[in-house]
């Protein structure tokens, strides 16, 4: 059992995600921590100092980790030199949702929007998808990077994909 004091009680955020490398990764206030299933040691990654951790994921291929937060920000952590790499804005409010792709890491947000982002790039997002009423709260990439899945808080799950974007399908009978 792992003690998590300040694990915010909020359904639309993923503050929980497991890593290729075996860690798990826990947001708990405006920190994120490291649980190595190998030798149950815990470190501590990372403080946001006055911004509240809203979003953890891990990339597939790589010791990488995007945090989202409340303020809109996603940072881009290498877990292997405890270092962040990158900062990325384009979000006008929290960031629950992240998933990584072979060549796209996106987050979707309370601003309604999901933020498609090559990280080679300079450019803060490469897409925007617009499709949601309310706040997105999860996305998944599928294993081949040709669709993106998005949940929302309107009830909505819509099927993106790279070359558009209008979602090619859409659910909306939930």
């Amino acid at each position: 059992m792992l003690d998590a004091p300040s694990l915010q009680d909020d359904y639309y955020l993923n503050l929980l995600d497991w890593g290729t490398q075996n860690f798990l990764a826990v947001g708990l206030s405006s920190s994120v921590y490291l649980w190595n299933a190998a030798n149950s040691k815990v470190n501590k990654l990372c403080d946001l100092g006055n911004s509240q951790v809203t979003g953890v994921g891990w990339a597939a291929r790589d010791a990488s980790i995007a945090i989202g937060s409340e303020s809109g920000e996603v940072q881009i952590w290498d877990i292997n030199k405890l270092k962040k790499v990158r900062t990325m804005t384009g979000h006008s409010n929290r960031v629950g949702a992240i998933s990584w792709g072979h060549s796209f890491l996106s987050t979707g947000s309370r601003d309604k929007t999901i933020l498609n982002r090559d990280i080679r790039q300079s450019s803060q997002f490469v897409s925007r998808f617009e499709g949601h009423r309310q706040e997105v709260c999860g996305l998944k990439w599928s294993p081949d990077d040709q669709q993106l899945c998005s949940g929302g808080n309107d009830n909505k799950l819509l099927v993106w994909s790279p070359k558009t974007n209008e979602p090619v399908l859409k659910f909306c009978d939930h």
